[in-house]
């Protein structure tokens, strides 16, 4: 498995030839979309309510109908974006990596 990455990785700065001007643009770009990604999961994280379950293990309350159709109220939606934001930033931010160990062409003035 690893030896796969080591290749994997290896094998990609050396297929993308761009200049340096090019890849400092995709970085400063990633990292802009990487901010607004960090900063719309604040939001939604602050959006959402804490999880009561422990008390209802104290009134012995657990089986209600909020509790079976939490998947279908808005904190339920709010849980599924975290998890589509969480993906985004894991993906955008192993792209800035790859990027980042392109081999940068050296262009003749």
């Amino acid at each position: 498995m690893i030896n796969s990455l080591n290749y994997i990785l290896s094998v990609i700065p050396n297929t993308i030839n761009m200049t340096y001007e090019t890849q400092s643009a995709i970085k400063l770009a990633l990292m802009i979309v990487m901010l607004v990604f960090a900063i719309a999961m604040i939001v939604i994280v602050m959006m959402q309510r804490g999880t009561t379950d422990n008390v209802g293990v104290i009134t012995g309350a657990t089986d209600t109908f909020y509790g079976k159709n939490k998947a279908k109220s808005n904190e339920g939606r709010l849980k599924k974006i975290t998890y589509a934001i969480f993906v985004l930033i894991l993906v955008t931010s192993v792209v800035y990596f790859v990027i980042s160990l392109v081999n940068v062409g050296v262009v003749a003035a």
